[in-house]
């Protein structure tokens, strides 16, 4: 059998797995519409972005408000189930999968999961705060995100049942994926007058993203995944490379090519920008989808953002040595190198490209080519 024929029956089998998963969780959608009343009055935000590009901070800066359920990366569960299919091929099964979160079915994990139906099973739970506090955890006395200990002890038998009933007392629902390369994809989603979802596009300095890389090896299944379907191995240069075409095709087709059901749901917020002024662009991004800074929750951003909440040290950080850490740390090198696979992605962004280690290390040059007062979004 040769290799080529070898490659074409595995893409085929991937593909009858999708299938069969996507028609499994399909399924799940046809229920009473009365189900779901909730969902008339809710606002859905999707904060559409890659690995190491700031999304956990982002995602946070949401999850501290008690008048919204998250949750992280759900599409993991899809990745997992259907590690040798390649990302393009898993985008329906995982937009189904969202659509369904925002809904707050949560049966859909059911297909991915093989133990039992606990929200301790679900990828990251604890980073929720609404599933480590009442109503999806009665016994937790949690009010603020701050212990995860507490909720890992107290809330980890709670049932998806629980979960699904808790999503329908929240205003709001935020889902943030890192595996969705083609906004396109999400058309469906976003035309849904149901639904009225928003999109909030978080793009970071590739360099910051493959300095970032370097430093952990979780990431090393997905840089498989991404990798296999360029026929290569693992490799760091040509996950940069599909994730930088990626960012930078999904803002063009935005952008540049803008469909009138866009008007008003798709947002581009720079990490850089957001760091650089966290109050107040937070504070536009809660306008753009609804909700309400208060004062409490300002002055955590404030503080997380300045590296003043001991308690949290996974986010509590000095967030623009953080946007610059890269240019301490990175080998010259290696940021030629990232210019030269995402210098696209980096003119579009407003990113400017360095010549020398000397630009490299002088702090004083500012590498945002521009500084809009507001962010980018359709109107």
């Amino acid at each position: 059998m040769s290799g080529k024929f070898r490659t074409y029956l595995q893409y085929l089998l991937c593909a009858i797995l999708v299938l069969m998963i996507w028609c499994s969780t399909w399924q799940i959608y046809q229920v009473p519409k009365q189900r779901f009343n909730a969902r008339k009055t809710k606002t859905h935000l999707l904060i559409l972005t890659s690995w190491r590009s700031g999304s956990s901070f982002v995602g946070q800066l949401f999850n501290q408000n008690h008048d919204l359920f998250y949750l992280t990366e759900p599409a993991w569960h899809v990745w997992k189930k259907l590690p040798h299919a390649p990302p393009k091929l898993l985008h329906l099964p995982i937009r189904d999968l969202i659509r369904s979160i925002f809904l707050c079915d949560m049966s859909v994990f059911l297909p991915y999961f093989s133990q039992n139906k606990n929200i301790s099973n679900v990828f990251m739970w604890k980073e929720s705060r609404a599933l480590c506090s009442p109503p999806a955890c009665p016994e937790s006395s949690i009010k603020d995100f701050l212990f995860r200990a507490q909720c890992n002890k107290k809330c980890g038998n709670v049932s998806l049942e629980k979960m699904e009933e808790a999503c329908r007392n929240y205003s709001h629902v935020v889902v943030k994926t890192v595996r969705i390369f083609d906004l396109e994809v999400l058309y469906p989603l976003i035309k849904d007058p149901s639904l009225n979802l928003k999109i909030i596009h978080l793009v970071r300095d590739p360099r910051a993203v493959f300095s970032s890389r370097e430093k952990v090896t979780f990431l090393g299944p997905d840089d498989a995944t991404v990798s296999k379907a360029q026929n290569s191995k693992a490799n760091i240069s040509v996950v940069m490379e599909e994730i930088c075409k990626a960012q930078e095709q999904n803002y063009k087709l935005a952008l540049r090519k803008p469909q009138p059901f866009l008007k008003g749901r798709y947002v581009m917020v720079r990490y850089e920008d957001l760091v650089k002024s966290p109050v107040d662009h937070t504070r536009e991004l809660y306008d753009y989808v609804g909700l309400t800074m208060t004062p409490m929750l300002e002055s955590w951003i404030y503080n997380v953002t300045h590296e003043l909440l001991l308690k949290e040290k996974k986010f509590s950080k000095n967030s623009m040595k953080v946007a610059q850490h890269w240019r301490e740390k990175l080998n010259f090198s290696k940021v030629k190198e990232v210019q030269k696979l995402c210098q696209q992605e980096m003119e579009v962004f407003g990113y400017q490209l360095i010549e020398s280690e000397r630009e490299q290390k002088n702090m004083s040059l500012d590498l945002l080519l521009t500084k809009p007062d507001k962010l980018d979004f359709i109107r």
